[in-house]
Formats: structure tokens, sequence, C-alpha cells
């Protein structure tokens, strides 16, 4: 038999259930009459206003629409990079544009234009401070006429202290290279511009010679078209006749014979500047730039108007191209290569000499450097502390590949000179 305590607790059960529907009958009677009421039309601004609109027949107000309007302003502005339209990585900084405008949905649309589309290579910083482009891509040493640090941040010769081309970004990034850089450029050269590591692309070729080099003397005195900055420098203590240019006036220089040899970015590129139709003797370990970083620049007032997502948008678009570049650089060179090598290019390993002579060279530079620059020797004693506490270990690691490397390929493509 049931208790009359349990029949009260189950009438007390349905009449909680009763009334929980009787709650959700009227919220839904409520909700359908808002919805059948008027359109609802949300700005930007977050104003909402609440219009009915009758039918012709004075009653029923028909379908209605709710338009949500999205919010921000959409922000067209331009880009021009350092390198011709047929660089890989010119290329790549298209490709970083489309990303943006992607990941902004539109509220960001880059134009990426090609060196000398609004103003040469060597002029872009300032024409990023003058807000004559709001972007810019180059590299940090094109600006070591106005300080020599820095070309510290992009392709300082031998990695500065040893770093390679990873463990370089790990430093801007974890061993606080990203204030340093900016203290550079807002403090040191009295710029207002924000910069980004972006385009890894090295380690950089020695170079393109009329014939084969054995030794140091083959170089000394000879016109060699160099990267400005630190390793034009470093060449110069060498005993070579360094010269700076924009990478599109390196052929028309060799053909008319202002310059005897020549080094550029990347197997790739070289092809695409079609160095390799000039020269056929070419030398892949190049110590000028065994480390080779590009950047954007970004006028800092442009930067610092942009909303905080859009900001954020950037940073991480900009980090995801320097996983691109890393990406493209190990397959299109090896494609370039393997192209020269059928062609018959001479593809040498640079002599043993050059390691210890180059080095030697770069201390020396370095050392008078540091000491008429402060600055400069902050950011290289910088350098020098993140190497000594993580290069052992990456060499030791680094070891491995190589190993493992050659016992599947022991034939490797450059031969001795």
């Amino acid at each position: 038999m049931t208790s009359k305590s349990a029949k009260s607790a189950r009438t007390t059960r349905s009449s909680s259930r009763l009334l929980r529907l009787l709650a959700v009958i009227f919220a839904t009677a409520m909700i359908a009459a808002a919805c059948t009421g008027g359109a609802v039309d949300q700005t930007a601004s977050g104003n909402t206003d609440t219009e009915s609109e009758g039918s012709d027949d004075g009653g029923d107000s028909g379908d209605e629409e709710v338009s949500l309007a999205q919010g921000g302003e959409t922000i067209a502005f331009q880009v021009q990079t350092g390198v011709p339209a047929s660089s890989v990585y010119h290329a790549e900084i298209v490709e970083w544009g489309e990303r943006l405008e992607r990941m902004s949905n539109g509220r960001l649309q880059p134009e990426v234009v090609p060196s000398g589309a609004v103003v040469g290579a060597l002029e872009i910083l300032d024409a990023v401070d003058a807000d004559i482009v709001p972007v810019g891509m180059a590299w940090s040493n094109y600006w070591t006429g106005k300080n020599p640090t820095a070309a510290l941040f992009s392709n300082p010769p031998v990695g500065s202290t040893g770093l390679d081309q990873s463990s370089s970004l790990a430093w801007m990034y974890d061993g606080g290279g990203l204030d340093l850089y900016q203290r550079l450029y807002t403090e040191e050269i009295g710029v207002s511009v924000k910069p980004l590591p972006v385009c890894p692309m090295g380690p950089d070729p020695f170079g393109w010679f009329s014939e084969p080099i054995t030794s140091v003397a083959d170089v000394q005195d000879l016109p060699f078209r160099s990267p400005p900055g630190l390793p034009g420098l470093t060449f110069q203590e060498l005993g070579v006749d360094a010269i700076a240019m924009p990478g599109g006036d390196i052929v028309p220089s060799a053909q008319s014979g202002i310059i005897e040899g020549a080094e550029w970015i990347s197997p790739a590129d070289d092809r695409a500047l079609g160095l390799s139709d000039v020269w056929d003797n070419y030398y892949l370990q190049g110590l000028h730039q065994s480390t080779d970083i590009g950047e954007l620049l970004f006028n800092l007032d442009w930067w610092e108007a942009l909303p905080a997502d859009l900001q954020e948008m950037v940073q991480i678009a900009t980090q995801a191209t320097i996983v691109d570049c890393q990406n493209v650089s190990i397959t299109v060179n090896a494609d370039a290569v393997a192209q020269y090598q059928e062609e018959g290019i001479n593809i040498f390993n640079t002599p043993p000499e050059f390691y210890d002579a180059f080095i030697d060279a770069w201390e020396t530079v370095a050392a008078d450097l540091a000491e008429e620059d402060p600055f400069f020797a902050e950011v290289r004693e910088s350098q020098q502390a993140y190497a000594d506490r993580v290069m052992p270990f990456r060499l030791t690691i680094t070891e491995l590949y190589q190993e493992i490397g050659e016992s599947y390929y022991p034939e490797k493509v450059g031969e001795d000179p």
C-alpha cells in the first residue's frame, strides 16, 4: 500500500513539473511575440532600435530579418618590400598580406608592392617613418649607415657570436632581443617605427665568381657585390673590394665590368635574378650572412592606432610567415641547386681557409664597433650571453642530424674547388 506521505510527495513533484512547464510555455510565447513584433537593427555603435512595420493589410507584420552589422572599419594600406617582384620573399610577403586579410575578415587590406614601386630599397626605413608607406619589408642591416648595430638583428657575420638562424630568432623572442630591437629604432636611430622579424632566409651563399676561388688571396682586391653594413665592413677587412648595391643592379654591373663577383640571397633568388647567366662558379657556404632575417617595419603611429585585436593578428600572421619562409627556403633552394647541377654550374664548397680568416676579420670589426658604440656592445653582449647558454646543447643536437643525413646521403652537393 502507498502511504499518505508518499502520495503527498508525488503530488508536490507533479505540481512543480506543471509550474515549470507553464513557465516554458509563457517564455516561448514572449519570445515569439518579440520576434514577430518588429526587426532589430544593431549598428556598429551598439545602438538598438525596434520598429514595428505593418503589412499592407495593417495587421500581420510578415517575415522579418534580424540584421547584425559587423563592427570595425576597413583599413587599406600599402606595403613595400625591398626585393623585386620575382623574389621568393616578395611572394612570401604577398601571402602574409593575404593571410592577414583572411584573419581579419577583410578589416585589414594590404597592398604589397615590390622594391622601387614607391621608394628605393634603401629608402624604406625613412619612408615608413614619414608614413609615405605605412609598412615596409627590408633587412635591418640596410640601416647600418644610421647605426651599425642594426645589422646585429638581421645578418651579422658568423651569426655575431656563433648563433645560427634558429637560435638568433630564439634570442629575439626568449633572450630579450625584441626589446633591444625596438630601442634600436626609437632611441638609437630616432625613427617612429615598430619592427617585427620576418622571413628567415639564410644562410646566404658566399657567392658567384668568374674563376674558381681557392684561397683568401684570390678575392683580395676583387670588386665584389656585398651586402651593406657589417658584412661589407668584414669583407673589406679581409681585403675584398666590397661594393653595396640593390639586387636589380647586380647583373648590369657585372656586364659592364664594375664587379667581378657577387652574392645576393639564396640559390632560388639568385636564379630568379639571373646571376647564373653571368657566372658559373658558385660557393654555398657564406660566413658573411650565415643568418639572414628580414623585418617588417610599421609606422609607429599607424601601428598604435590599430585596435588590439588587429595588432595581435598582425603579429600572429608575421610569426606564421616565419614558418612559411623556413619551409619554402628548404624546398625552393634545393630545387634551384639541382637545376644548377643539370645546367653544368660548378658548385663548390668554400675553402676551409676562409673560415678562420673571416672570423678573425669579423672579430676585429666587432671589437672596434663595440668600443665606439655602447649600444652595439650591449646588444652583442646580450647575444653572447644567449649563445653561451644555448649553443653547446644545440650544436650537440644538430650534430645528430648531420651524422644521420650523411649516412643517407654521403654525396653532398658542393665539391672542393
